[in-house]
């Protein structure tokens, strides 16, 4: 069996089992893998070592209990493997960030749409285009995503926690097989997202989307090479346009930084705002991103922002601005912005801030993000990320009418 195979055999040997506190011994040897290996292969695939996600599975299992039954916290601790409500408290406090007490009273409300009481529409108007669709939870879409692959889904993961989502499925809304997830950025087009692992599930939903002009446009996460050549043939029947993107991502490790002697590369500061504004002036960057980096230090601005320089004679000729984004344990920058002018542009220099900036991210515990690169000649492109060391693990496919 490939290895791919090997691992999905022990993510479902460990869902299987979510009373025991499974060892790494006693999956890897289900799995039949040696220990030390399938214990990185496991994390390159889902983003955590086995161990941790077998607790995370059995965390999110027993928050569907919590949502979906009256079961005392004491049944539901006991019957996931942990020795007491306090133990079992302590952990869910750690991963959803607040107790199972606080979590079930969540959900024993009634729902409120504050879409529709915060008037903004786009959702809401999405909603009424397709009574089809039942709604879910943020909650039970993060849980999707953490007991499939944290790297694969990890933009649906940091959209969510950061953007007024919702999550409407043809499924069960309480335990999600695939979903749509519909963010509102402020216009009159929501930004609507299929996630699913089927191709026969994401056919569903391409039917569902076209029968109607509305939207105008969605889009399609798949695995990285992945053939659906049924998906494919049905939306070129159709008559709609693909662009095609990916997710890039460096997992935890290591990473080789070069030095190039007159290249000096570092974290910037208040002191290199003049720097910055001349880079600016070169047509290096935006008004937008001078301001984002101008808040950050003054501390009003987005706290999860690091910009990074490269100087080469004292001369500021690239700049890179990852952002730390974090829900639940996930932890993730997205280096989406790298800029150059100038000198700045050899392939050195773009080499050498990527690979800093990736490695003062990874020092950091985070996971490294280039969210929806493509094959254009921009600094953020598929080559170049490749060439530093990034990976694909996402296909977004973008369908317009």
């Amino acid at each position: 069996m490939d290895n791919n195979t090997l691992i999905n055999k022990a993510i479902e040997f460990i869902q299987k089992n979510p009373r025991d506190n499974l060892s790494l011994e006693s999956i890897a040897d289900n799995a039949g893998f040696s220990y030390t290996y399938f214990d990185a292969l496991f994390k390159q695939h889902t983003g955590y070592s086995p161990v941790e996600y077998s607790r995370i599975y059995k965390l999110t299992r027993s928050a569907l209990q919590l949502r979906r039954t009256e079961k005392t916290i004491l049944d539901i601790a006991l019957e996931f493997g942990y020795a007491s409500p306090e133990s079992y408290t302590r952990a869910f406090k750690a991963f959803y960030g607040v107790t199972p007490s606080e979590y079930r009273n969540k959900y024993s409300k009634a729902s409120v749409d504050w879409h529709d009481m915060s008037g903004r529409i786009s959702i809401s108007r999405f909603k009424r285009s397709f009574p089809e669709l039942k709604i879910s939870t943020v909650d039970s879409a993060l849980d999707f995503c953490f007991t499939h692959s944290s790297v694969r889904y990890g933009e649906d993961i940091v959209l969510m926690g950061i953007t007024e989502s919702e999550i409407l499925t043809l499924g069960n809304p309480e335990e999600l097989e695939h979903f749509i997830r519909v963010s509102d950025f402020n216009s009159p087009e929501p930004d609507v997202m299929i996630v699913c692992e089927k191709e026969s599930d994401a056919l569903l939903y391409l039917n569902l989307l076209t029968k109607s002009e509305y939207p105008k446009y969605f889009s399609l996460r798949r695995p990285p090479d992945c053939k659906w050549e049924q998906f494919d043939a049905q939306a070129e029947k159709l008559g709609l346009d693909c662009r095609y993107g990916y997710d890039m991502i460096y997992p935890l490790g290591e990473i080789s930084v070069p030095q190039y002697v007159g290249m000096t590369v570092r974290e910037l500061a208040e002191k290199d705002m003049a720097q910055i504004k001349a880079f600016r002036q070169q047509g290096g960057c935006g008004d937008s991103h001078v301001n984002a980096i101008r808040s950050c230090f003054d501390g009003k601005g987005n706290v999860g922002l690091r910009p990074v320089g490269l100087f080469i004679d004292n001369e500021l000729v690239c700049l890179a601005m990852p952002v730390l984004d974090c829900v639940r344990e996930f932890r993730k920058y997205d280096i989406g912005a790298v800029f150059a002018v100038g000198k700045g542009k050899d392939r050195r220099a773009t080499e050498l801030i990527w690979k800093y900036t990736v490695d003062m991210c990874l020092k950091d515990n985070a996971f490294i993000g280039n969210g929806n690169a493509t094959d254009t000649s921009s600094l953020c492109n598929v080559e170049i990320s490749e060439q530093i060391g990034l990976i694909k693990v996402t296909e977004n496919c973008r369908y317009s009418k």
